[in-house]
């Protein structure tokens, strides 16, 4: 208790700084301590019931993948069992006639393909009697040489057995070993493709005609074999469970290994104590004892085969992303707190330096002869009064300001209007309209037209947009043609042929005022026949295409270059060339073509944009 005691009266003898951190050190712990236990729990549950119904929904699909490939083969041993060529074949075999067996055998291989040659999961198929086995080169095999049947050994192995005891159904025979089951001893120690196959076998009853003569009464029924590699299993399961450290397996009634990623364990019986859980229950999940741990165990039984399919899940896996979560919410909620306690420990020590900060800024800017800065009274008594007094003398000092100069400043600024005035461009543009009606009063209409033509333009150069449509760039465009068509009088001609959907487009100002003005500066200069230009205007794969065409004294190539160069090149060119690709990327621009003597073709590209759009300039 002296301890505690003394160890109270030190904190609350301590520095302001060592009580915040105190405090801080509390506000962390404590939350986190809290949150975290409460997380744990709840979450733990949680997840758990998750997991198991995610478990058991994957096992589930996979379960039906598999039975949907199983359904297929049995649909191709039901439609074999019946094909009436391969009866009619195997009705008039005579086992005691090599030579009738061998060009049966080729003729039911033929039918084997037909069959079961495109399925890509069966490993290979046989038709097997005591005497012979049929389709071994059949192209189900062909890439297997070494799948094969020893002779005599069909009859004393358990495929025989169970396909005569079927008496006509489809038996599936779990994996089994392929050297024990037909007791090839040189096999037993050598690793062959086929060490392990499962097999679905079918005797099948050959309906002999009672006409003696047409059959030999000793051929026997014979038994259709199909096998699988155990992959087939794992191919569809493998990656399918999300947490390390989970497999699948398949097992029978009996709890034989069909299927499992630990090949040793193939045709073995496993003896766990709650397997028999799965048996009886047929499908579902819970928590069994596996090779005496407790595990998630995922199952569902086959309706084709009958065998169950489990996946065991270590419940350790599943709880590794609480335990994440948990460190991570940890972290997450000491970073908050820190916050928290810097953003306090700022807001306490702004409650001194924040108004001291706010007068030196305010004192900086009066300095600069800004004395309308006025700032808001606040902090303690103190603080309150000194600002008042601050904003009291550049009152003062403002109104001193204005009795002295208010009056020549506004004298400079009336001054400063009327020089505006003069210069504003709608008392240009209405200036021009009215000289324009002087000349249409005078009879000179030529002069007029030009002068309405200028009007335009100037007040189309002063709109400040960036982006206008095409018909208000169109109407300047024409202005300009019309005054240039006076100065060079009968020098050239020109022809529009434009889209009117373009129209209503938006394009850069001033796109193609330059490219227009080169031609009929530069490319009709002293040229020694008519001059003609062409400006087409249509719309291509959604891009729109400007043509602006001449046939003037054209250019050469390095003529072409030193024009489209940003550095020595055209200023007006060079400026729609760099705008296009800012304003539409660089996939669209202007492209020049010529030759000498045969004119200059420039063309411009754009993507199509129908909707108009404003644009501040």
């Amino acid at each position: 208790m002296n301890m505690l005691a003394s160890l109270i009266n030190a904190i609350r003898n301590s520095r302001l700084q060592t009580k915040l951190i105190i405090s801080y050190i509390i506000l962390i712990t404590v939350p986190i301590v809290l949150f975290s236990v409460s997380y744990y729990n709840l979450g733990k549950d949680t997840i758990m019931d998750m997991a198991k119904k995610d478990a058991y929904t994957i096992v589930r699909k996979n379960n039906e993948i598999i039975d949907s490939k199983l359904s297929r083969v049995r649909e191709m041993i039901i439609a074999f069992a019946e094909d009436p060529d391969f009866k009619t074949i195997f009705a008039g075999i005579d086992p005691g006639n090599r030579e009738q067996i061998l060009d049966a055998d080729l003729r039911i291989t033929k039918i084997l393909n037909k069959y079961f040659a495109q399925s890509q999961d069966i490993y290979s198929v046989q038709l097997a009697t005591t005497y012979f086995t049929f389709g071994q080169d059949s192209s189900s095999n062909s890439e297997h040489g070494k799948n094969f049947i020893p002779k005599g050994a069909f009859r004393e192995s358990a495929l025989f057995d169970a396909a005569y005891a079927g008496d006509g159904r489809i038996v599936w025979i779990p994996t089994y070993n392929f050297s024990e089951m037909f007791n090839v001893d040189y096999l037993r120690n050598t690793e062959i493709d086929y060490k392990y196959l499962l097999s679905a076998v079918c005797k099948i009853n050959i309906p002999f005609p009672r006409n003696e003569s047409a059959f030999n009464s000793s051929v026997e029924n014979p038994v259709l074999i199909v096998n699988f590699k155990e992959s087939l299993f794992t191919n569809v399961f493998t990656g399918s469970l999300p947490t390390e450290g989970s497999f699948y397996f398949v097992i029978d009634d009996s709890g034989r290994v069909i299927s499992h990623r630990d090949q040793q364990w193939l045709t073995e019986r496993v003896g766990w104590p709650d397997l028999r859980k799965v048996v009886t229950e047929k499908t579902g999940v819970d928590m069994l004892e596996i090779e005496g741990k407790q595990r998630v165990v995922s199952f569902d039984q086959s309706s084709i085969t009958g065998w169950y399919t489990i996946a065991v899940i270590p419940p350790n896996e599943l709880l590794d992303p609480i335990i994440s979560t948990y460190i991570r919410n940890m972290l997450i909620s000491a970073g908050v707190l820190t916050l928290l306690f810097i953003g306090l420990s700022s807001y306490l020590s702004g409650i001194i330096t924040h108004p001291i900060r706010t007068m030196i800024r305010a004192i900086l800017i009066t300095g600069e002869g800004k004395f309308q800065v006025k700032f808001k009274e606040h902090g303690s008594f103190e603080f309150r009064v000194l600002m008042r007094k601050f904003n009291d003398m550049n009152d003062k000092i403002q109104k001193l300001i204005e009795e002295n100069y208010g009056i020549k400043i506004r004298e400079k600024e009336a001054e400063i209007k009327s020089l505006n005035l003069q210069l504003d461009p709608h008392f240009m543009h209405n200036t021009l309209n009215l000289i324009s009606l002087i000349s249409l009063e005078k009879g000179e209409d030529e002069i007029s037209e030009l002068i309405t033509g200028l009007s335009y333009m100037m007040k189309y150069i002063v709109k400040k947009d960036n982006l206008v449509t095409f018909e208000e760039d169109f109407t300047y465009l024409k202005s300009y043609i019309s005054i240039m068509t006076k100065r060079f009088e009968g020098k050239f001609t020109i022809e529009f042929d434009v889209d009117p959907v373009l129209l209503q487009t938006t394009v850069p100002k001033f796109f193609l005022q330059p490219i227009i003005e080169n031609a009929l500066i530069h490319g009709f200069e002293r040229l020694d026949r008519k001059g003609k230009l062409t400006i087409k205007c249509y719309i291509e794969h959604h891009v729109r295409v400007f043509i602006v065409q001449d046939n003037g004294k054209g250019m050469t190539r390095d003529q072409v270059e030193r024009l489209m160069n940003q550095n020595g090149g055209s200023v007006g060119l060079n400026n729609v060339y760099r705008r296009i690709q800012a304003i539409y990327g660089e996939n669209y621009g202007v492209t020049v073509q010529s030759a000498p003597g045969e004119g200059t073709t420039v063309t411009v590209r754009m993507p199509l944009e129908i909707v108009k759009r404003e644009e501040a300039g």
